[in-house]
């Protein structure tokens, strides 16, 4: 491991635990929203919209900072080859065996439901309610990806001060 990378690791958590502290008071200003029922869906006020998309945005950008920043800065300050990591499921198995992420497929839901955001139209109520309540409950899951990130980062690879 390079000084470099370890320093580039460290940023990207740091940025990663900012992103997780705006998702944080998202999701505490939803709780009274949810879980949704597809009924609910066209009773939503213009607020309650405006809590629900801010939070899934949030969600969605930490999802993907996670995906595309995080998990390979872990891996070239472990200095793995990551030349053959061609797959998402290539670098979550890598994730897997650091032990950050737990469970592969749950993050590949997570994933598939970010997705879902990016292409969703609100003709299908039941899908809605569905998301919502799915990203809502998908929160722990993000924050604990980070917490095992911060912890392998201070195991493994912490630069000698």
């Amino acid at each position: 491991m390079t000084r470099e990378q370890a320093v580039i690791l460290r940023e990207n958590i740091e940025v990663a635990d900012r992103m997780r502290h705006h998702l944080e008071r998202s999701h505490q200003r939803i709780v009274d929203d949810v879980p949704l029922q597809p009924g609910q869906i066209p009773q939503l006020n213009d607020d309650q919209i405006d809590r629900l998309d801010l939070y899934l945005g949030r969600f969605s950008k930490l999802q993907d900072f996670i995906t595309s920043k995080l998990f390979r800065s872990v891996a070239l300050a472990s200095l793995e080859d990551t030349s053959q990591d061609v797959s998402l499921i290539d670098t979550l198995r890598r994730m897997e065996k650091y032990g950050i992420v737990q469970n592969l497929d749950d993050w590949l839901e997570i994933r598939l439901l970010r997705n879902s955001f990016t292409h969703e139209y609100l003709a299908d109520e039941a899908a809605v309610a569905e998301n919502i309540n799915a990203a809502f409950s998908s929160y722990e899951v993000l924050t604990t990806i980070l917490t095992r990130t911060r912890q392998y980062y201070e195991k493994h690879i912490t630069p000698e001060k």
